[in-house]
């Protein structure tokens, strides 16, 4: 399941949507809103989330097709975010089952890591004064080509 909403989202009831017998382990990421500070250093009051929704839900039904594949997955639950989000609040999950724990921790590692990468969403950071543009991360792009061998099959 993948949602992108501007809603939020309650982690057990998207738990118990996935809950089975069938699943040995699974694999929650959470995000959330950190205290940060803007490139001028000021203290941020949360973060705006702007998407494109077609292109978007694309790319994370091809990654998650990718980790359902690889490692054999039997549920993964993608759901983010958009819009203005506070300090503290929820801006994605994952969850990742699978008949055992070591697949559904690498699987879910890697959907974090080629979202934050390859997948259209653009945050601003906002402040009292104004909302500026998060520039891409290099360390999101070193995370992202560690799994070229899953990316390349």
């Amino acid at each position: 399941m993948i949602k992108i909403t501007d809603k939020n989202f309650n982690l057990e009831k998207e738990f118990l949507k996935i809950s089975s017998k069938n699943n040995g382990g699974y694999s929650f990421f959470l995000g959330t809103v950190r205290d940060d500070l803007n490139k001028s250093g000021e203290k941020i009051n949360g973060i705006f989330l702007e998407c494109y929704k077609d292109l978007a839900i694309k790319q994370l039904s091809k990654i998650r097709e990718q980790a359902i594949q690889k490692w054999h997955l039997n549920h993964c639950v993608i759901i983010h975010r958009i819009g203005k989000i506070s300090l503290g609040e929820k801006i994605v999950l994952i969850i990742t089952a699978a008949p055992h724990r070591d697949d559904a921790i690498r699987a879910n590692e890697f959907i974090i890591d080629c979202l934050k990468a390859n997948a259209a969403f653009w945050k601003f950071n906002i402040s009292k004064k104004n909302e500026e543009i998060v520039n891409f991360n290099q360390k999101d792009l070193k995370k992202y080509l560690k799994w070229s061998d899953v990316l390349n099959t």
